[in-house]
């Protein structure tokens, strides 16, 4: 009688060939992707160290300010409007005078997503000039 020998089986490993070359390919992606220029959006320059390079002087008739108050509401020159009001409003200040800057002035305690609808209107109306400020309490 024939005795049969079981076969081994191989053993539960996982092949980590492959892990290098896939830990070198996310590296390769997570630094060149920071590199990408972003098309789309407003492009600003954000609060920092001042400097006399950063530092513009602007006609206050250049000027027009839209406020986003504690309370949500928002004003532009003191007058107050809806979201769907600021993009006709800034385009109508646009085509008056071009070289328009528009400075968005949030209070500390108004909804950041009411100051985010806000530039995503700025941003609808091609405004090129846009600055952003926070009143003081």
């Amino acid at each position: 009688m024939a005795v049969l020998k079981r076969k081994k089986r191989g053993g539960s490993e996982i092949p980590t060939s492959a892990t290098s070359d896939i830990s070198f390919l996310l590296i390769v992606f997570f630094i060149v992707m920071p590199m990408k220029k972003d098309e789309i959006g407003l492009s600003m320059l954000l609060p920092g160290k001042k400097t006399e390079q950063t530092t513009v002087r602007v006609k206050q008739s250049h000027v027009l300010t839209v406020k986003v108050r504690a309370n949500n509401s928002v004003t532009i020159a003191d007058n107050p409007v809806t979201l769907s009001m600021i993009e006709g409003l800034i385009r109508e200040r646009l085509v008056a005078e071009p070289k328009t800057v528009v400075i968005v002035e949030t209070h500390p305690d108004a909804d950041y997503g009411m100051m985010i609808a806000c530039l995503d209107e700025i941003r609808k109306s091609e405004a090129g000039k846009v600055s952003l400020k926070t009143t003081g309490m």
